[in-house]
């Protein structure tokens, strides 16, 4: 983010941060309500990405623009190499889907506790790297799930699916190319 007066006005305007998060809960329920029902569902797919999009730039806006890059080059690895892999295995990743379900909620809740505790690089820096870890699995987990058992009117929920573990994957290495500045 190079403009210092968005920078500014995106950082000091945090009605627009509440407003953005209620709008993706609003735009997401609406997307799956009417997944069926082209076109309204490609415009509440529209709308919740426009709201994801300025809850990402609020966080990007407080960090340096290097790590941001560095951080959108190696989501685009990983997520690259894992959905090959996806597509071309063998192995079934739909018996993942519990464990992964299992091991997001001890990170939200892990997320929670954290809130009550002072900042602490080194936490920071396992917690991006379990939820970096958690969001690969998921990668190849929806990825697999979009090539072998979605039907064709299944695409707003898979494309949903995928752009959450993107952006999740994308957030997570952003904590931890984040955690090892703070350290330094």
């Amino acid at each position: 983010m190079t403009s210092p007066t968005y920078k500014h006005w995106i950082q000091t305007n945090e009605w627009m941060m509440w407003v953005s998060m209620l709008g993706t809960f609003v735009f997401l329920g609406l997307t799956f309500w009417k997944r069926k029902s082209y076109p309204m569902n490609l415009l509440f797919l529209a709308g919740f990405t426009a709201m994801e999009a300025y809850a990402i730039s609020v966080i990007v806006s407080f960090t340096d623009n290097k790590i941001v890059l560095e951080a959108v080059i190696f989501t685009f690895g990983i997520f690259v190499a894992l959905s090959l892999f996806a597509c071309q295995t063998k192995y079934d990743f739909s018996a993942w889907q519990p464990y992964l379900f299992g091991m997001i909620w001890v990170v939200i809740l892990f997320g929670f506790m954290n809130a009550f505790f002072p900042y602490n690089s080194k936490v920071e820096l396992g917690y991006g790297i379990v939820c970096a870890l958690i969001f690969s699995g998921y990668i190849l987990f929806d990825t697999q799930m979009i090539m072998r058992h979605y039907h064709v009117e299944e695409e707003i929920a898979a494309a949903i699916s995928l752009y959450l573990d993107v952006i999740n994957l994308f957030l997570a290495i952003l904590r931890i190319l984040n955690s090892q500045q703070n350290s330094n």
